[in-house]
């Protein structure tokens, strides 16, 4: 129990690093504590990667939601981008594009 304590103190900040080079200590203590810090850093990422596939998650589910407007407003953007490359004349035929560009934005 000594060695999980002074691992949580150790990732806390408090630096102590008798422990770490086994002043005091013997083999199989400086052995265990190493074991259980070992298992702490595998069960912290483990903790970090489920909230980070959590997020992630979420953010897919909100993004395919409004993946409909987002395509209409990507294709606004592209026309708009290739009537600054025309000339001119031919930028405001109407056959070729419309008089206006309608974009609708979302309230949340």
């Amino acid at each position: 129990m000594g060695n999980v304590l002074t691992t949580l103190r150790l990732s806390l900040g408090d630096f102590d690093f008798g422990p770490l080079e086994g002043e005091g200590v013997d083999k199989k203590m400086n052995w265990l504590f190493w074991i259980i810090w070992l298992m702490m850093v595998i069960f912290s990422a483990l903790i970090f990667l489920n909230f980070f596939i959590a997020e992630m998650t979420t953010y897919f589910e909100t993004v395919k939601e409004d993946i409909g407007s987002l395509v209409y407003k990507e294709r606004a953007l592209l026309v708009a981008e290739a009537e600054i490359f025309m000339s001119l004349t031919s930028r405001f035929d109407t056959v070729k594009f419309p008089k206006y560009i309608v974009v609708r934005e979302k309230q949340v």
